[in-house]
């Protein structure tokens, strides 16, 4: 994996200010006019920011700690109004959320844009698009150019916006890798609009588009060879099977792709069940494994400080936290977690004496503690980390009866790596 470009602070001399020298590729997008606020961590780090004045609070990360499903619950299930902004590599991708609910989004793949969809939509032409692109200006966008030029209504503009934004959202959940931010603050009231399917429903569909993408990758690697097979290629498809006429790898294959990961695999799948693109013998090392999706590890740090583990008792707690997410998520009421606590395992009686659920699916842990701390300090440990296994146990038996099968074996890998941590 490439070395992450550095950020190296420069103490002043004789008073003069200090620097801070950032590598290029973290300057290439900075403004020298427009200086950041520095929220700093201790001597481990700090985050630069552009602070708007409407800026609140944020939190960021990285998606080898959080996944895309775990970073959307924490937006969702708090109502927040901000945005969210993944990134990896040359992939950026930005959600303005209000109240919770997806409102607009921007993503920096062709085939997320504007100019993109309409044209993938049949709204307008290719060449209505080229002629409306050499009239956007900084202050004129295409939407605007479409519509002043005739091309598009303002009804089909507000179509291909919602269709656009909701693909955005979908495209998410097929990052595995990247970081996150997440600023919190109300967004700006132009350019929102109002997706027709509930949030949680599309989510829950991510989630599955996301399962997808994972069989399909490992199974369609992107060094995988292919070649067009001896049939006439289907309708609409003879460029994509010019590439393969001689053979080629599916990553080769991709690059001339108009569309979302999740549509290239499942267009490979169909087109090699079918015959139409055959797969050659593999040449020579097998792919690199890859982070399984939505596999639970600890709240991230910001980007540029290093990760602090959790303890066993905040990991339990973390994983109830997911359990009451995703909970909500599905449409089941979170509150079903709240039948353990009202009538405890017999012999935890005493340990969840007085402990409630709180609003984010947690319990007051230290409240356990001292339930159980007449023994000492290392048993009050034990019993401690044993009501919380109990109740997460409990939990998980619970929530597999309403939650989707991929979900609910998401969660239970999660609890099985903790226990192995504790073995």
């Amino acid at each position: 994996m490439a070395s992450r470009p550095k950020a190296t602070p420069r103490v002043g001399l004789s008073g003069e200010p200090g620097v801070l020298e950032l590598e290029r590729p973290l300057a290439a997008n900075l403004s020298p006019g427009r200086p950041l606020a520095a929220h700093f961590h201790s001597p481990e780090g700090m985050v630069l920011l552009r602070e708007p004045a409407a800026l609140t609070g944020f939190f960021a990360g990285s998606l080898s700690s959080l996944s895309v499903e775990e970073v959307l619950g924490h937006v969702l299930s708090g109502i927040r109004s901000g945005q969210l902004i993944f990134q990896h590599g040359l992939v950026h991708r930005t959600v303005s959320f209000r109240d919770g609910q997806p409102v607009f989004a921007v993503s920096s793949v062709h085939h997320e844009r504007l100019g993109a969809v309409v044209v993938q939509l049949g709204l307008v032409t290719p060449e209505q698009l080229h002629q409306a692109l050499g009239k956007v200006t900084p202050t004129l966008r295409i939407g605007a150019v479409l519509t002043r030029e005739g091309f598009l209504s303002e009804a089909n503009l507000y179509s291909a916006m919602t269709y656009l934004v909701r693909e955005v959202v979908l495209n998410l959940f097929e990052m595995a890798e990247g970081s996150f931010l997440f600023l919190e603050g109300r967004p700006p009231e132009g350019d929102a609009v109002k997706l027709q399917e509930r949030t949680r429903d599309l989510v829950l569909q991510g989630m599955k588009r996301g399962e997808v993408v994972a069989r399909l990758r490992k199974h369609f690697p992107d060094d995988t060879p292919v070649v067009a097979g001896p049939e006439a290629p289907p309708l609409g498809e003879e460029a994509l099977f010019a590439t393969a006429a001689n053979g080629t790898t599916l990553g080769a294959l991709r690059s001339v792709w108009e569309g979302s990961l999740f549509s290239f695999l499942t267009w490979v799948e169909e087109r090699t069940r079918d015959g139409a693109l055959l797969v050659q013998q593999k040449s020579t090392t097998p792919p690199l494994p890859r982070r399984a999706s939505g596999t639970f590890m600890a709240v991230p740090p910001p980007p540029v400080a290093p990760m602090v583990p959790l303890g066993p008792e905040e990991r339990f707690n973390a994983l109830l936290a997911q359990i009451h997410t995703a909970l909500r998520l599905a449409g089941a009421n979170p509150d079903l977690m709240r039948g353990f606590l009202e009538s405890p395992q017999q012999g935890l009686e005493s340990a969840y004496e007085g402990v409630t659920l709180g609003p984010d699916g947690r319990v007051d842990v230290a409240r356990i503690r001292q339930n159980v701390s007449s023994g000492g300090e290392a048993l009050a440990r034990a019993m401690t980390l044993e009501a919380l296994d109990a109740f997460v146990s409990y939990a998980l038996f619970s929530a597999r009866n309403v939650l989707p099968g991929e979900m609910s074996e998401r969660l239970y890998r999660g609890y099985r790596e903790l226990q192995e941590g504790l073995s």
